[in-house]
């Protein structure tokens, strides 16, 4: 696979099932020479060896001079990552099967060259109106509800952006009115208990999740606090929560998605462009409100963005230092061209690419590594809690990212995966997101029950 580094990662790792929990546990072969041991597959692709004994990780302590032997810390470390690993692996999407291009020619000389094309071509430009688009039966079935929380909740779904800290029923997804109040009493402990954590100093990470929950409960401004899952490295979802608090008409959300291309680019995995941001600055001076007050369009007026995330089947920048450290080399000192930037080349776009790959590789978490023993115990289940977080997150990421955030591959990443026949067409960003596997089937029958009812075709 030579040098990708983004779209390998959502290609091969979504078919890697390790089946690790405590009730059934695997030998994974005759580790360090040693029968009485099992692997555990971290959430970053790291192999780690466990006892089979104790089911605690057998760390590699001996590139390092802090002492690390509190066994306290150890059975911590180990737990959470099981957990971790039981998460990924009953992911919603645990059963995705990829489906490749075929690059060679079959008995009538025909390769898939034609049909993969377009995305190759579109992978030069940084946004396009053309990426996840609406069908006319999509577009004709929404227009059809007549309810403002109907509509609430259809654009939440289509998003993919589901809560990871509680389980929200579907009939309380906008149960929350524009006056914050909920209107359904049957979901007030779900309610208070969104509303109580939504303003967590816990982390930027917790936050940002919260504030999602409370966007999908009803309170569109939660989607604004989604952003700060930037600072937490994912990226595709902070941009996918920010651009949908524009669709459902968060007053506001249109100079904040502004200020992100001119001045937080790579927080939510842009790059500058000022163009993007003139023209969301217009739209703010005279929204296109419909008369839901909503913007449900607003990807066929401005496009959606291609946005650079490392975190793509596998943890790769959870904390976001290496998007932080690309943002100071792009930005600030000017040594690297982002990929995107309308002056990028081959020559510019695949040094940044060798680059990408070092850094990723120079700063992986070393999960099998034990805490220090001078670590303070309330860091430790921090840790701990971040990394249970960052696994419910990754098993609810669909493999194709989100509608309005599609992941960003350099075209040579593109002819190098296809080339090898390892280029999956289910992530191909031009795909209509009502026939993509992640986009709920109850929504998708409804439209072409509606599409069919009413003779509308595609």
């Amino acid at each position: 696979m030579k040098k990708i580094i983004f779209i390998i990662i959502a290609l091969l790792v979504a078919t890697a099932v390790v089946v690790i929990s405590k009730g059934k546990l695997q030998d994974k072969g005759n580790l360090m020479d040693n029968t009485n041991t099992y692997t555990v597959i971290a959430p970053n692709g790291m192999e780690i060896p466990f006892d089979k004994k104790t089911n605690l990780m057998i760390p590699n302590n001996d590139n390092y001079k802090k002492p690390r032997t509190n066994k306290e810390y150890l059975e911590i470390q180990s737990k959470y990552l099981l957990e971790a690993r039981s998460i990924l692996d009953s992911s919603l999407y645990k059963n995705y099967k990829p489906l490749y291009y075929n690059p060679k020619p079959n008995s009538l000389g025909q390769t898939d060259y034609l049909s993969f094309k377009p995305w190759l071509d579109i992978s030069y430009k940084p946004s396009s109106n053309k990426l996840s688009p609406w069908t006319k039966s999509e577009k004709a079935y929404y227009e059809s509800l007549k309810d403002k929380r109907d509509r609430y909740i259809y654009l939440v779904k289509r998003s993919n952006l589901k809560c990871t800290m509680i389980d929200i029923p579907e009939d309380a997804i906008g149960r929350v009115d524009s006056n914050g109040k909920l209107t359904k009493p049957e979901y007030a402990e779900i309610y208070d208990e969104v509303n109580s954590h939504k303003g967590t100093l816990k982390s930027e990470l917790f936050a940002a999740e919260w504030n999602i929950c409370a966007g999908v409960l009803g309170d569109m401004g939660g989607f604004v606090g989604g952003v700060g899952l930037g600072y937490a490295g994912f990226k595709a979802r902070a941009y996918q929560s920010m651009f949908l608090s524009a669709q459902l008409g968060q007053d506001g959300a249109l100079e904040a998605l502004a200020d992100l291309f001119e001045y937080s680019t790579y927080l939510v995995g842009l790059n500058k462009n000022l163009q993007m941001a003139e023209e969301f600055r217009k739209l703010a001076k005279n929204p296109p409100l419909d008369e839901y007050g909503m913007m449900p369009y607003l990807d066929e007026i401005v496009g959606s963005y291609f946005v650079m995330d490392f975190n793509r089947g596998l943890a790769l920048d959870t904390d976001g230092r290496v998007m932080r450290y690309f943002r100071k080399l792009v930005e600030d000192e000017g040594k690297l061209l982002d990929p995107r930037d309308l002056d990028a080349n081959e020559t510019t776009r695949e040094e940044f690419m060798t680059k990408m790959k070092d850094v990723l590789k120079d700063e992986m978490l070393p999960f099998d590594v034990a805490e220090p023993d001078d670590q303070e115990y309330r860091q430790v289940i921090l840790n701990r809690d971040i990394n249970i977080l960052e696994a419910k997150i990754m098993s609810l990421t669909p493999p194709e990212g989100y509608p309005n955030a599609p992941y960003y591959n350099t075209p040579e990443e593109l002819t190098r995966l296809y080339e090898a026949g390892k280029l999956d067409k289910k992530l191909n960003p031009l795909t209509p997101v009502m026939y993509r596997d992640s986009f709920p089937e109850d929504l998708r029958a409804k439209i072409l029950s509606y599409a069919k009812e009413h003779n509308i075709k595609d």
